[in-house]
């Protein structure tokens, strides 16, 4: 069976798409040397380990050929003439980022209508992203959607951030701190992040908890409309000196600021994967999130659009020390649950079934 990848598309894609789609290739690509699969890729595969490749069913070619599947990343590639299967890491441009006229237009469809109405199947990486491709669509095409959709997981991120060493910690909290605790907020530059409940949900923390414990912000490259949102949120807040909004960090950096947290919060409504959640895990560190099927028992779980469980959550945190200790052993536990072999058995399974392989 012969597969087609355009690699151009993935390395131009979101930090999510990429992580979906290189998680799940290079896990699938040794299997394809034992199986009937090859992998013929267009554009730059920099981005694949190359021993992996090395061993594996690959050509190399400058455009489309003639395959039996096109595997598409993302819902970019449409063309009847070739069965198509689509890894789609989220939903957050139907979610999130529909412009205020659509509602004006009664006949606009779905930004996934035409990608759902032509793929055999769908890869997406979690529940969440599941039901808001399905809820996206017309309700005559709700069934059509589901049975069309696989949640086939992900896995952890392969450069894992591990636990801080006592110097490190020390000295991170002594200079972001300023000898204070504090909260790490991963961010990603959309509204998703849910900064202003964030910060609203602070203040109530900070009311009710007597120790100071700070809030720290990744503050990548935002949109300019909603950088300014977030700017406006943090100077609205009551304990807004003790809210830092951090410039985009080196990764060294970045990973000394995460792994040295009071705990991670992460309030996000985004449908993307939470890797944040995982790197917590395997720096050892608590986590509050949003979405029960991935936590399991392994982080507080709260409600992302009720600004005081997101308080309640991050004064348990605080002042619950067993109850956070008790997390951080849980996700260790849960961490063995998300591996990128495990999705790519998955993935292969359906391909096979699409392309009526045994």
């Amino acid at each position: 069976m012969k597969i087609s990848v355009d690699f151009n598309t993935i390395n131009q894609d979101t930090l999510s798409v990429q992580a979906f789609a290189i998680g799940t290739l290079n896990a699938l690509i040794p299997q394809m040397t034992s199986s009937s699969f090859e992998l013929i890729s267009i554009g730059d595969m920099l981005t694949f380990p190359s021993a992996r490749l090395a061993n594996a069913a690959v050509k190399e070619e400058s455009s489309l050929p003639n395959p039996d599947i096109v595997l598409d990343v993302d819902g970019n590639f449409f063309d009847d003439n070739f069965p198509t299967v689509t890894l789609l890491a989220d939903a957050d441009e139907e979610v999130f980022f529909k412009q205020p006229w659509w509602k004006f237009d009664k006949d606009r469809q779905s930004e996934y209508f035409w990608m759902v109405a032509a793929a055999k199947a769908i890869f997406v990486p979690s529940r969440r992203v599941s039901d808001a491709l399905v809820v996206s669509m017309p309700a005559a095409f709700h069934e059509l959607t589901r049975k069309k959709t696989h949640v086939v997981g992900h896995g952890p991120n392969p450069n894992p951030i591990l636990p801080a060493d006592v110097v490190t910690r020390r000295i991170t909290k002594e200079v972001y701190g300023k000898e204070h605790s504090y909260f790490y907020a991963p961010s990603s530059g959309h509204a998703s992040d849910n900064l202003e409940r964030l910060f609203a949900a602070y203040d109530v923390f900070r009311a009710r908890c007597k120790e100071p414990v700070r809030l720290l912000v990744g503050l990548p490259e935002y949109e300019l409309k909603h950088r300014r949102a977030v700017r406006k949120a943090r100077k609205r807040a009551k304990f807004s000196q003790d809210i830092v909004l951090l410039p985009e960090q080196s990764d060294h950096e970045y990973r000394k600021v995460f792994s040295s947290a009071r705990a991670i919060v992460y309030p996000s409504l985004s449908t993307s994967f939470p890797l944040p959640v995982l790197d917590a895990w395997t720096a050892e560190i608590p986590v509050l999130y949003t979405d029960n099927d991935i936590l399991q028992g392994a982080g507080a779980l709260v409600q992302g659009t009720d600004e005081q469980s997101i308080a309640e959550g991050m004064v348990s945190l605080v002042t619950t020390p067993f109850l956070a200790s008790g997390l951080v052993e849980n996700g260790k536990r849960r961490l063995q649950a998300f591996s990128w072999e495990a999705v790519a058995e998955r993935v292969a399974g359906v391909l096979r079934e699409v392309g009526g392989s045994g």
